[in-house]
């Protein structure tokens, strides 16, 4: 059964290049995103290709589908390209083009050879390949919690194993390349699946853009600029989060509080700008110096809360004690000038009975007891809400 193809064919070619413009679209709204131009680029390129393969098909002139492989190998590598770009990779250039470089050099081959099979094997091959670095790509990058990341992955895996079936069809000599497939024919289901596919993948890249930019704006929102500490409401819901995660499982919840000091008067002789930096540099201290699940907030002022899940009040006290001399020692001098500026920690963990409030309160009192026995000191709570 023979069913028209074409007719799929140029389908495929109007919604690729609808998904290319509405992608170019989307670069402009979102503020000029790569890995959009990327996209919309390689959706671009592949209308160029499947127009003429579409003319060379309708008035039987074979030079086109053999020219027509140049941008048809080439749109895959903007494909990887895009998926690189989205996650800050770079993209060589001698990767991008190999593909393309592949395909015309099995075309221009002397000898006695079916140049028309392998260059379309080629071609089918160098889809599969570049689909499949970007289906790694995105597999790479799952930290990032993006509700279309697997979508996309999925629309890359299946439009690869379509051009799997191709490729095998293809070397086995089942496949004329001078006619429209038939539809039944793993090259006539890529025309019927890349219309999905164009649609597809132009709107999931488009929404990972935008879920991506409200979770900047997002986080943006919950963090401190000067220090990048989570401010005081996001703190305390994260802390929450953590204390009935911790309860959960049984396992210890210490929390540090830490008063950089003398500020006023670092403030009063030094300026504001350079308690900024004293304040970025503490921040910075304290960062290094934690593990990636504790929590980091600013409290207020000068005042920052760590919370350190999973950890007793003795391992807390060691990263107190760790952060307070690394910025003692960091901050001895400030422009040349001798400044001394040191830090007073108070230290507690929490016990099954506790909340927030119980434990927030006895750091509070572990850190004034720090500084009413001469500051730059660290000391632990002891009383019957710690343990």
């Amino acid at each position: 059964m023979h069913l028209d193809t074409l007719t799929f064919m140029v389908s495929n070619t109007l919604f690729t290049a609808f998904a290319s413009l509405c992608l170019f679209g989307a670069w402009f709204q979102f503020n000029r995103v790569p890995a959009l131009l990327w996209w919309a680029v390689a959706h671009g390129v592949n209308t160029v290709g499947l127009t003429l393969l579409i003319f060379g098909f309708a008035y039987h002139n074979p030079s086109l589908p053999a020219l027509a492989g140049i941008p048809l190998t080439f749109a895959p590598a903007l494909v990887w390209a895009g998926v690189q770009s989205f996650y800050g990779r770079r993209v060589p250039v001698a990767a991008l083009v190999a593909g393309m470089c592949a395909f015309i050099a099995i075309s221009l081959l002397p000898g006695d050879i079916d140049h028309r099979k392998w260059s379309v094997a080629v071609q089918f091959g160098v889809w599969t390949v570049y689909l499949l670095l970007a289906v790694a790509s995105l597999w790479s990058n799952g930290e990032e919690k993006l509700p279309g990341r697997r979508a996309l992955m999925v629309l890359l895996s299946v439009h690869a194993v379509i051009f799997i079936g191709g490729f095998y069809e293809q070397l086995t000599g089942t496949f004329d390349a001078s006619a429209p497939p038939d539809l039944l024919t793993w090259f006539g289901i890529i025309h019927f699946e890349s219309i999905f596919y164009a649609g597809g993948t132009a709107v999931v890249v488009t929404l990972m853009t935008r879920d991506r930019r409200e979770q900047k704006i997002l986080e943006t929102a919950k963090t401190d600029s000067l220090t990048g500490a989570v401010n005081r409401q996001a703190f305390f819901e994260d802390a929450e989060r953590l204390l009935e995660r911790c309860r959960k499982d049984g396992s210890p919840y210490s929390m540090v509080m830490f008063d950089l000091d003398h500020f006023k008067n670092i403030n009063d002789t030094r300026g504001h700008q350079a308690c900024d930096r004293i304040l970025a540099s503490f921040a910075n201290t304290v960062q290094t110096a934690l593990r990636p699940n504790d929590l980091f907030g600013r409290y207020g002022g000068e005042e920052f809360l760590v919370v350190l899940p999973d950890a007793s009040v003795e391992t807390a006290y060691v990263v107190a004690e760790r952060v307070r001399k690394a910025f003692a020692e960091n901050h001895r001098f400030f422009n040349g000038s001798p400044l001394n500026a040191t830090v007073s920690a108070g230290v507690a963990s929490i016990s099954t009975t506790s909340d927030m409030n119980e434990i927030v309160a006895s750091v509070d009192r572990a850190m004034y007891a720090a500084k009413h026995n001469g500051r730059n000191r660290v000391e632990c709570a002891i009383n019957h809400d710690t343990v």
